[in-house]
């Protein structure tokens, strides 16, 4: 049986090695970054045979010719990790960033996917007119992430919150932040390991798969605007677009459930088919 994303050994930097690659960038510059990247790919794609499966699989399903759609997803990450790295270290240049239907989003709850690079939105959160965000990640992502930036002695305007220990503590907090104008994000395209059975079902790309039901019924709890959001790379630029989720007072909390796991999966879809090589679920989503 394929694994899940959470069952699969990880095969990203830790903290040291985001120090060495720190190091390596400040004396060699991101060109020797994106050389590093690409022969690390290229070892990832021949001996990470279940990743690589899966990404065939994937490119089947779209009618692409999965060799080289899938060498070039992978090719696609690893140049997004070092563009993540950037903006880590505060050098991303902030002119390249486009949003689409741009609005006020203080008080805004965030449901983001794994297309694209979401985390380079870093770069615009530390600009001094930003409200602080409030992420959740996967709690040894969220190690690594907080001691990289410690090392660094890096301020960003944002706080990280493990998404498997979510609280009523936690809940709390997070409601009077975005009362107070903050904003949030939480991925709605990955089951935890925790809550396995927490799920529902979706029709994506004419297949069955299992979405995470907590990040929807968390940001209802929150009562505060809902929005879709993915951050794309086309050419040089990144390209955010976000998609509202519109409350109706006469619906029943169930009917405005079933409407956002409809609405986010539809979302889901549109971007994966917009972006089909920047799709980095490097397992067996359909599983």
């Amino acid at each position: 049986m394929p694994k899940k994303w959470f069952q699969m050994e990880e095969q990203g930097a830790g903290t040291g090695r985001l120090i060495a690659s720190y190091y390596l960038y400040k004396i060699f510059g991101a060109g020797a970054l994106r050389v590093i990247a690409f022969f690390v790919v290229l070892g990832v794609f021949i001996t990470a045979k279940e990743r690589r499966d899966a990404s065939f699989k994937f490119y089947k399903i779209l009618n692409k010719p999965p060799l080289i759609s899938s060498f070039k997803q992978f090719l696609n990450y690893g140049n997004a990790l070092v563009d993540k790295f950037i903006s880590f270290c505060g050098d991303l240049n902030t002119d390249k960033f486009e949003i689409k239907n741009s609005k006020v989003f203080n008080g805004a709850f965030f449901i983001n996917t794994h297309i694209g690079n979401i985390e380079i939105l870093r770069s615009l959160l530390s600009l001094p007119q930003a409200k602080r965000a409030n992420v959740f990640l996967q709690a040894d992502a969220c190690k690594v992430f907080n001691n990289f930036l410690k090392t660094l002695e890096t301020k960003v305007n944002m706080d990280v919150f493990p998404v498997e220990e979510i609280s009523a503590e936690t809940s709390i907090t997070i409601s009077d932040r975005l009362k107070d104008g903050e904003i949030v994000f939480m991925a709605g395209d990955r089951v935890s390991a925790q809550n396995t059975n927490m799920v529902y079902e979706g029709e994506f790309l004419g297949q069955k798969i299992r979405l995470p039901l907590g990040t929807l019924k968390f940001a209802l709890m929150m009562n505060c605007p809902i929005y879709f959001i993915i951050c794309a790379k086309e050419g040089k630029s990144y390209i955010i677009h976000t998609e509202e989720f519109v409350f109706f007072e006469e619906e029943k909390r169930s009917e405005r459930l079933n409407r956002l796991k409809s609405e986010y999966v539809k979302f889901l879809e549109k971007y994966t088919l917009k972006y089909p090589y920047q799709f980095y679920h490097f397992f067996d989503i359909f599983s």
